[in-house]
């Protein structure tokens, strides 16, 4: 299960970051996200954000650790920080498994990671 969600995670920091019908697919009709800012955003906030999002910049994840929470739910803690280092923050999603969608997240949170 690790490894799955870890794959699908990453995917989201590169390739599948601005890809609208993979995003529809991976995230949650619920989904919630809380940024490093403090902001509580839904689902439709953060498709357009990714949609009109340029130059994105490199994501360095790293310290995945998973939390079991029965055999439907997950949480994903892991480290972020661009590849010069800065912008360290400490992460967790919330990954629901459907029998419709596969592996989708309802959740995610950013923090700023202490120095």
């Amino acid at each position: 299960m690790l490894d799955v969600l870890k794959q699908l995670e990453c995917s989201l920091h590169h390739e599948k970051r601005h890809d609208l019908a993979w995003l529809e697919q991976r995230l949650h009709p619920e989904f919630k996200e809380i940024t490093l800012s403090g902001t509580l955003l839904n689902r439709k906030q953060i498709i357009v954000a990714l949609m009109n999002e340029e130059n994105a910049q490199a994501i360095i994840s790293s310290d995945f650790q998973l939390m079991e929470v029965g055999t439907q739910h997950a949480i994903l803690l892991y480290r972020t920080a661009q590849p010069d280092g800065s912008r360290a923050a400490l992460r967790s999603s919330h990954w629901v498994l459907s029998a419709a969608h596969g592996w989708q997240m309802i959740f995610h949170q950013g923090s700023t990671a202490a120095a």
